[in-house]
Order: C-alpha cells, then sequence, then structure tokens
C-alpha cells in the first residue's frame, strides 16, 4: 500500500474542480509524467506575463468604459458598449492567461476522462449517502472513502464549522476520487495520449474499490440519473460551497435540485494548440453537443419513474413524479442540465461570434452571478461567502485575479463545453466503462484529425444557440428520426462513427466498437433499458 499524506481544505474550497477531468496532469508536459500540480497550476498561468496583466487590473478598477473603447478589437468595443470598464477587461484577461497556459503546457493529444457513479445497494439499488445510517450503522460514503484511502497518495478533507473535518477525495498520480454534492463517486483518470492507459487507471480503481463495497452489500452504477430516489431525498455531502450553490439554484431554474444531488456524467477533455485551435474545437463540440447527449443518452429513471412513459411517441412531457417536474421523452440528464441557470449552462456566450476568444470568455464570466466567493479567516481556514446575484466583476472589483480566484470562476459555470487549461466536453451521461471508452475514442477520433476538425467545422457554419437548442429538442421527441442541421440524426451519427473509425488506431477503434454498434442498431442504452423491460 501506498505512503498517505493527509490535506485539509477549508469549507466550501474547491473539490470537483480540484481534480477535473485531466486532474493530476493536464497540464503535464508532452507525454511525461505529471509534474507537481503547484507547478503546473504557476506555468499554466503564465506566470510572468500574467502578474503584469494582474497588477494593471488592480490598478485600472474604477476606469470607464470609454478608455476600454480604445481597444481595436470587436469583443473589446463590445464590452466598453456594456459599461463595462479597464478593471474588469484586465480581470477577462488574467482569464484567457490562465486558459492559454494550455497551448505550452498541453500534451498536444492526451485524453482526461471523468466518470461519476452512483454508489447503491446491491438489493434494490436504494441510495447509499455520504454519512453512516444512524440506526442500522450501514456505512455510508465517508467510511468507503476511509477503507479506500490506503491506496492514495493523499486524502482531501473538507474542514467543517465545528473543527471536525470530512473526508471528501482522495488523489494520487493520474488519478482522483472526488465527490459530487449528493455523494456520486467520481474517478478522474488521465492525461494519456493512449485509451489503453486510461483503461488501465480505471480498472485499478475498481479493482481496489469494488471489494469494499462488496464487503457492504454496494455496488457502483453508471446512469445518467439515480435509479429510485428523487433528488429531495439525497442529502448533500458537507461541503459548504453545495449548500450555496443549492440554496441559489432555487431560483434560476427547475432542476437545480436535481443536477446537483441526482445527475452523473461522463466527460472527456481534451488539448489544444493554440486560442485558434480551442475555439475551433470547442464551437464543434458544442454544435456535436445535442448528437452527443442522444447518443450517449443512460438515463431510464428520472425522480423514481421510467422515462419517456406515455411521452415518447406523443412528443410531449409524459407523467409527473413525485417532485412536481414531468418526466422527459428521453435525454433526462441534458433536461436536468439545461434547467439550472441559464447564465451557466447549454452554450457558452458568444460562442459563435466571429471574434470569440479566451477573453471574451473571461468576460462573459464576470458580468454572472458569483453565488459565493472563497475567502481566509483570522485562523487561515478557508471559508465559503454567499454573494447570490451579485456578479464576479462587482464581488472581485479592485482584487487581482491570484490562481485560485481564476480557478474559482472557472469552476463555477456548467456549459456542456468548457475551457480550463484544456476543453472539457460535458454533455454524456455516465455510462458503463466499455461505452465510456469507446466515447472517448469517438472524441479522439473527431478532435484531434484535422480534416475531421475542418469537416464539422464547415458543416456547421451557421448554427448558433438556437440552432443547437432546437436540435436537442428534436432529438429529445423525434429520436432516430429527428432533423438535425437539416440533417436526419442517423446520417450525423453515422459520419461521425465512420470519419472517427478511418482515422483511430486498430487497438482503439475496437475501443470505439460499442458505441459503432449502436449507432448501427440505431439504439442507445436507454432504448436497450426500455426493450430489456419489455421483454421482462
Amino acid at each position: 500500500m501506498k505512503k498517505r499524506t493527509d490535506h485539509t481544505t477549508g469549507a466550501g474550497s474547491a473539490g470537483t474542480e480540484a481534480t477535473d477531468t485531466m486532474g493530476n496532469g493536464q497540464q503535464a508536459a508532452q507525454g511525461q509524467e505529471a509534474q507537481g500540480q503547484a507547478a503546473r497550476l504557476a506555468e499554466a498561468a503564465g506566470a510572468q506575463g500574467q502578474e503584469a496583466r494582474l497588477a494593471g487590473a488592480a490598478e485600472a478598477q474604477g476606469q470607464t468604459a470609454q478608455g476600454q473603447a480604445e481597444h481595436s478589437g470587436p469583443g473589446e468595443r463590445r464590452r466598453a458598449a456594456a459599461g463595462e470598464g479597464e478593471g474588469t477587461f484586465r480581470q477577462a484577461e488574467a482569464i484567457a492567461d490562465f486558459i492559454s497556459g494550455g497551448i505550452e503546457h498541453g500534451c498536444g493529444s492526451c485524453l482526461g476522462l471523468e466518470i461519476e457513479h452512483f454508489v447503491v445497494t446491491a438489493e434494490g439499488h436504494r441510495l447509499v449517502p455520504y454519512a453512516d445510517d444512524a440506526v442500522t450503522g450501514a456505512p455510508g460514503i465517508a467510511t468507503i472513502l476511509e477503507r479506500l484511502a490506503p491506496y492514495y497518495d493523499a486524502r482531501i478533507f473538507e474542514e467543517q464549522e465545528d473543527g471536525s473535518r470530512a473526508l471528501i477525495g482522495l488523489s494520487r498520480l493520474k488519478a482522483n476520487v472526488t465527490l459530487e454534492p449528493g455523494a456520486q463517486l467520481e474517478i478522474s483518470i488521465g492525461p494519456a495520449v493512449r485509451l489503453s492507459t486510461l483503461q488501465q487507471l480505471y480498472r485499478a480503481f475498481r479493482a481496489e474499490l469494488d471489494p469494499l463495497l462488496a464487503e457492504c452489500g454496494y455496488v457502483l452504477l453508471t446512469l445518467g440519473y439515480h435509479p429510485s430516489a428523487c433528488a429531495f431525498e439525497i442529502p448533500l455531502i458537507p461541503k459548504q460551497r453545495y449548500r450555496y450553490m443549492d440554496r441559489y439554484f432555487q431560483d434560476t431554474g427547475r432542476h437545480g435540485i436535481c443536477m446537483m444531488r441526482a445527475t452523473a456524467s461522463t466527460q472527456v477533455s481534451i488539448d489544444f494548440a493554440s486560442e485558434e485551435d480551442a475555439v475551433r474545437k470547442f464551437r464543434v463540440a458544442t454544435a456535436l453537443g445535442p448528437l452527443l447527449a442522444f447518443i450517449t443518452d443512460n438515463s431510464p429513471v428520472f425522480e423514481g419513474m421510467p422515462v419517456g412513459q406515455d411521452a415518447g411517441e406523443a412528443g410531449g412531457e409524459g407523467n409527473v413524479t413525485r417532485s412536481g417536474l414531468p418526466v422527459p421523452a428521453r435525454m433526462a440528464h441534458t433536461t436536468v442540465w439545461d434547467d439550472v441557470d441559464s447564465l451557466r449552462s447549454m452554450c457558452a456566450p458568444h460562442l459563435f461570434e466571429p471574434e470569440f476568444g479566451f477573453t471574451d470568455y473571461g468576460a462573459s464570466l464576470l458580468a454572472a452571478p458569483a453565488i459565493f466567493t472563497l475567502a481566509y479567516d483570522d485562523d487561515m481556514r478557508k471559508r465559503a461567502i454567499y454573494q447570490g446575484t451579485r456578479p464576479f466583476s462587482e464581488v472581485f472589483s479592485g482584487h487581482i485575479l491570484d490562481l485560485e480566484k481564476v480557478e474559482h470562476i472557472l469552476s463555477l459555470f456548467f456549459f456542456d463545453v468548457r475551457f480550463k487549461t484544456y476543453i472539457e466536453i460535458r454533455m454524456a451521461d455516465s455510462l458503463p466503462p466499455e461505452y465510456a471508452f469507446a466515447y472517448a475514442a469517438l472524441i479522439a477520433g473527431i478532435f484531434y484529425d484535422e480534416a475531421n476538425l475542418s469537416f464539422f467545422l464547415t458543416a456547421f457554419e451557421g448554427v448558433d444557440e438556437d440552432a443547437i437548442a432546437r436540435a436537442k429538442a428534436a432529438l429529445r421527441h423525434g429520436a432516430w428520426e429527428a432533423t438535425v442541421y437539416d440533417r436526419p440524426a442517423s446520417a450525423w451519427l453515422d459520419e461521425m462513427i465512420e470519419r472517427a473509425r478511418g482515422v483511430l488506431s486498430a487497438e482503439d477503434q475496437a475501443c470505439l466498437q460499442p458505441l459503432a454498434e449502436l449507432v448501427a442498431r440505431r439504439t442507445t442504452l436507454l432504448d436497450e433499458y426500455r426493450a430489456s423491460l419489455h421483454a421482462g
């Protein structure tokens, strides 16, 4: 077993965002073992250049938008017209500098993979919460993490108001275990050039965890939505940031509680070689989003009821759940995420405008409500401070955006695709391992081949946020018969599979096969589940 190190985070500190898809290493040098996280973050920020810009941000606070208009770019003029000052522009540049660190320090063609899981009872697939059961003594997720900890180099704690510490994560090279708000258990693996490396990392994780779960009568499930519980029945883990988010999302959409407590995803992260390359990949991934969400639909149950019941053929929503929400026709995971907060989900603002770039992305984040910020108290313990609807630009007025603040801002947006120092493609449901790796192979085949990327970039000319919303609605109600961007959905998916297969190695073609077979049979995992119910 490995030597352990304990790390404590303050209440509300970064959790999953600190070990996202590229985890301990998307910021690593090309093809080499991951370097230390702190050193990587400093490098990714472009330290010297960024410090100069950050210092300028503090000095520039309070200047007028007229001064900003002197910048020649269309994006700068747009922000000036919106009344934003030079200080906010400098802060947007600081975010841009951080993102651009991926140009130099990404490995070029690496993949990172996150798979979120539900821990449930083997019998009945009932909810297993974070805490141990006070009556029966049945172990909770905290106890499972404690038993898993000897296999990892570091334990991550969340300090509580009473001074106690709650175990919320584990870390080792190229593999991090973290918890989502409803105690969904996530493994972040990579980065790696070879899919087989990611598979080995995942198998090691399961070989260590599965026996521990079996001892408790538990299993891991990979589904897009919890198989038995309603969201309101699922307690949050002891993390202040999640309590603040839960509070805030009550006023921004109907499905915030569902997103936090009851969804699980598969996320793939990719590198970029330049800002132009990053924007091209970001746009293509966002436009492909409805099709990727459709083919990875793995949510047969929503709020305790079968998805699509009385809805699929009618083209409308189905029965109403105990939580008062209608059952979607399909793509329940997407339905939930699209109705959390219009300012931080779905498509990134201004993405399809001609001059969109890293600074524009940063400016759009700064204009959005902060929800909460992080600060250190007199005892140097990190605390979350509720900010509600105050925008980041106001909350951080007069502040230098250091690395911690930039990472915090980036972590609080959940677009279908988002920037870190890599591109995170986020719309897939949690998938069984063989399908998760098939999905990663599909992403690699499309985004790491210039001809394929260029084909889809050209094919999606004219696609915008409205077209993407229409595509999601068409797929939800028309499935394989839907028309997406003036072409049958089935034709798009055939194209995606064949183009990826044509550039992948023989090894990775085999990895792609489970997803290719779904497309060939014109079915999804959701459809397979429905068929099994009818057969039974």
